[in-house]
């Protein structure tokens, strides 16, 4: 028996067919993956966004002011648990499949998803990623940012952390509209081997918005014309997790929760992340 592939675009009842409908259509008649017609934001949504996003920025400003040598992690999911106290939203992460804390802590060689503990003490030259999410009002907003802790580390993990920012710069500037996500992991890898780094696989982007985890998966590796089809109204993550060695990965052991991911040669790794708005002429930044 032969089954007709399953459509994943609908028009809406009772209207003309729009240019979007056509050029959906056009690449799903082609066999490529589309988004379905509720990945497209409204307007009324794409505010909702955007309102958390700018929360969720004022919350990873808040870390930035704090962060300094001798603070432990625990001291940064403190921050981010008043910050959403006092600005009436809640932190997605907190008890998320059981991840017990508000925030994502990642030092050096942790990858992502470290979990904030009062023995982590920070010490000057640790890189660490802080990753947070929020939700306000039923929209979420995402992003990460990396810290050197007091300025200054080796010139190894300095250009770790310059170059893994360089690689969410450019896959922002890969992501057009109508393009594909493979576009964008293909640019990200790109540049991250001309310096010899890993680009992590296991782990990747999303889409989000409406929920902390929705379709499509972002890869950050690959081939320009393969993945999801991106259109305007699309809010979705970039977030290359790029290791100074191989993109290889493992769960720590010692982890009792089983969240936090390490590099598989143990060196260090740098991220950073932005939640985006796919546009007429390319990516707003929403959550940065």
């Amino acid at each position: 028996m032969v089954f007709k592939k399953k459509k994943r675009w609908h028009c809406l009842p009772g209207g003309p067919i729009s240019e979007l409908d056509k050029k959906v259509m056009y690449w799903e008649n082609r066999g490529k993956e589309v988004p379905t017609r509720e990945m497209v934001r409204t307007p009324e949504q794409i505010e909702g966004i955007r309102l958390a996003g700018k929360l969720n920025t004022g919350c990873l400003d808040a870390v930035e002011a704090a962060i300094r040598p001798g603070m432990t992690t625990q001291d940064i999911d403190d921050i981010c648990m008043k910050y959403c106290e006092d600005n009436h939203c809640h932190p997605s992460c907190l008890n998320f499949e059981g991840f017990p804390k508000s925030v994502c802590t990642s030092i050096n060689e942790v990858v992502c998803h470290g979990i904030p503990k009062k023995e982590d003490v920070l010490k000057e030259g640790d890189i660490v990623n802080v990753d947070m999410t929020l939700d306000f009002n039923g929209y979420y907003g995402d992003a990460s940012r990396m810290f050197i802790i007091g300025g200054k580390t080796t010139p190894e993990k300095e250009q770790l952390v310059r170059v893994a920012k360089e690689c969410l710069e450019i896959g922002a500037e890969a992501a057009k509209p109508y393009c594909f996500v493979g576009d964008i992991g293909h640019a990200i890898q790109k540049h991250a081997e001309k310096y010899h780094y890993g680009v992590v696989r296991d782990l990747c982007g999303h889409g989000v918005g409406m929920a902390m985890h929705e379709e499509p998966d972002v890869v950050h590796y690959g081939h320009k014309g393969t993945g999801m089809l991106l259109v305007p109204g699309m809010t979705f993550t970039i977030e290359p997790m790029i290791n100074m060695g191989t993109w290889e990965v493992f769960i720590d052991s010692e982890d009792p929760y089983g969240w936090e991911v390490i590099s598989g040669d143990e060196l260090p790794s740098a991220q950073w992340e932005h939640t985006f708005l796919m546009t007429e002429t390319g990516v707003e930044v929403l959550s940065y």
